[in-house]
């Protein structure tokens, strides 16, 4: 099961100022291949102009988190269809913002992912979902 995000998305990570070191995995510019893994390594590798750093979907979404205070989260309970046996456990997550200073009041939801299985594609989905409405934010706030 693939745990990182795509390379589209950790190019959109790296324009947002994404800068932890990560575990690893990392891409050029032009290798579109995947990411290439450097075993038992830990570098910010987007400090390289033609390197991209390839976190994983969990150290993007905490990385978002602390960033941006854009909250990626369970949206249901895991689901099973009682009735079939065969049904796949079924979840969907949702993303948020915090504005710290307003605290409850100051919530904004920004969408969900569909209903699915894999969990890995949700979370990769709610980081679009994320980064779009970072970059529709900046675009207005640079107006």
């Amino acid at each position: 099961m693939n745990k990182y995000v795509t390379t589209k998305q950790a190019e959109k990570l790296k324009s947002l100022g994404f800068n932890d070191s990560v575990i690893g995995h990392y891409y050029t510019l032009g290798n579109r291949v995947g990411p290439i893994c450097i075993e038992g390594t830990s570098k910010n590798w987007n400090r390289y102009r033609v390197i991209v750093s390839t976190p994983t979907v969990d150290e993007a979404i905490d990385w978002i988190r602390r960033k941006f205070n854009v909250h990626i989260y369970a949206a249901v309970e895991p689901f099973v269809d009682p009735t079939d046996k065969k049904s796949p456990t079924l979840y969907r997550y949702a993303v948020k913002y915090c504005n710290r200073r307003d605290g409850w009041n100051g919530r904004s939801y920004i969408g969900q992912t569909r209903l699915a299985k894999n969990v890995y594609s949700l979370k990769r989905q709610a980081i679009t979902l994320a980064i779009n409405w970072l970059n529709k934010r900046n675009k207005t706030l640079s107006k």
